[in-house]
């Protein structure tokens, strides 16, 4: 037999109820501190936000600011972080920056951008019988990440870890179109080597990426070598920037160019959408 004690509950406070009253809630301690547990990792992704715009370091008053909290929240926030490595001091100032463990976690997500894109590169492979590649940024060049060779006879292989002068290449010409023209100008420190006939000068580069702007997808016409093209997409994650390419013998790019372009850039919304920067 259950008694029944008046009082608190040991489930929240509990109001007899009339017909006057409307219905109520009852909050937990465990509700209460679910919130506050997510106000905290709110609070938290906000100053690495703040930091990360700010490499060289923040005082704790600066971050406290720049994100429109009480100093001594940012304090102890900024205190469970520094225990984990997650940021780090930059001198007797007082000033904090991102910490190294932050670091390794994104050195990381380099194996997780080639798992979720694997699925997709091989979607596209089965779907034309061509070769595809993930690529990133690497200095003046491209680096090839991963790759799914096409199965038809005549196709293209590029060895993974190659990298190609950015200017010449369609996956180089749509991560280029992410910067301005003076970011690009920059970038490339006026080196533009020419390859073959249909390598692009300084000015007629720019002139092409405004276009890439417009449509989305950049080209290589044959500017590496002859008898090879490729059409790209820039994918804009939160993990950094990357490309994927087709890359086929010049034959079959007239062909089939716009139903590669429709192709990649339905991947494109795709993967942005599951990892893109606005996801985060």
């Amino acid at each position: 037999m259950f008694t029944h004690r008046h009082g608190p509950s040991a489930f929240g406070t509990i109001k007899k109820m009339t017909s006057k009253d409307e219905p109520m809630t009852a909050e937990t301690d465990v509700d209460k501190g679910d919130r506050s547990g997510v106000q905290v990792i709110a609070r938290s992704i906000k100053i690495l936000r703040a930091l990360s715009t700010h490499p060289e370091g923040m005082s704790l008053a600066a971050i406290a600011a720049h994100v429109g909290l009480p100093r001594s929240t940012v304090q102890r926030i900024i205190g469970a972080l520094d225990a984990e490595h997650i940021v780090e001091s930059v001198g007797p100032g007082g000033g904090v920056r991102l910490g190294p463990a932050l670091g390794q976690m994104l050195y990381q997500t380099q194996t997780d951008i080639i798992m979720v894109a694997r699925q997709h590169l091989e979607k596209l492979s089965q779907t034309f019988g061509e070769t595809v590649i993930l690529s990133r940024l690497a200095g003046m060049n491209t680096s090839i990440l991963d790759q799914v060779i096409g199965d038809q006879i005549l196709r293209v292989v590029i060895p993974i870890g190659v990298t190609v002068p950015l200017h010449l290449t369609a996956d180089g010409k749509a991560l280029l179109a992410l910067m301005s023209r003076e970011e690009v100008n920059e970038w490339l420190g006026g080196d533009m080597p020419q390859q073959t006939r249909t390598s692009k000068t300084i000015l007629q580069l720019h002139d092409e990426l405004d276009e890439v702007r417009k449509t989305g997808v950049a080209f290589d016409r044959e500017e590496i070598d002859e008898g090879i093209c490729a059409i790209s997409v820039a994918l804009e994650t939160y993990m950094g920037a990357y490309a994927i390419c087709i890359i086929v013998p010049t034959h079959r790019m007239r062909k089939n160019a716009e139903l590669f372009k429709t192709a990649l850039l339905d991947t494109k919304t795709v993967l942005e959408r599951q990892i893109g920067v606005a996801a985060i």
